[in-house]
């Protein structure tokens, strides 16, 4: 992980509507038969459009003073609310939020783009068969007895 934490008392990211990930491989359709599928890398990064909202000029500064932290494109530990909820991603800003809009008295909004190197999965180390057999045949009640009362 990353050395630097993205700070707490910092609103969360809301991200934008769609994340966009590079495709591992590439297609090629030839004139006659099957399509021809080439690997290219294992690295798939992921980017997200980000707004930051700033609900007071404290929060503003010590926005701005994090973002001077990370100016040159350093890397730092962000929890990304995905499918699978809130998931620990080492990401870094490719397009800075440097011009804030001010949208009320003492409400700033920031906009940028993030990226991480690659999309964090738990589910990635358990066998996709059996997710979907848990997830078609799960119960409310397993769901909330595994995830709201573990110690049980």
């Amino acid at each position: 992980m990353a050395a630097i934490d993205y700070p707490t008392n910092l609103p969360d990211f809301k991200l934008g509507k769609n994340r966009q990930q590079t495709q591992t491989y590439r297609t090629s359709q030839p004139f006659n038969g099957p399509l021809f599928i080439e690997k290219i890398t294992d690295e798939s990064p992921v980017t997200w459009g980000v707004t930051i909202v700033c609900k007071s000029p404290v929060q503003s500064r010590i926005f701005q003073a994090f973002l001077r932290k990370i100016k040159n494109g350093e890397v730092f530990n962000k929890d990304i609310l995905t499918e699978e909820g809130h998931i620990a991603h080492e990401v870094r800003f490719i397009e800075m939020p440097l011009t804030p809009v001010q949208m009320g008295v003492n409400v700033w909004v920031y906009s940028g783009v993030i990226q991480a190197l690659k999309l964090n999965q738990p589910d990635a180390l358990i066998d996709d068969d059996l997710i979907i057999m848990y997830l078609d045949q799960a119960s409310i009640i397993d769901t909330a007895i595994n995830v709201f009362w573990p110690e049980a």
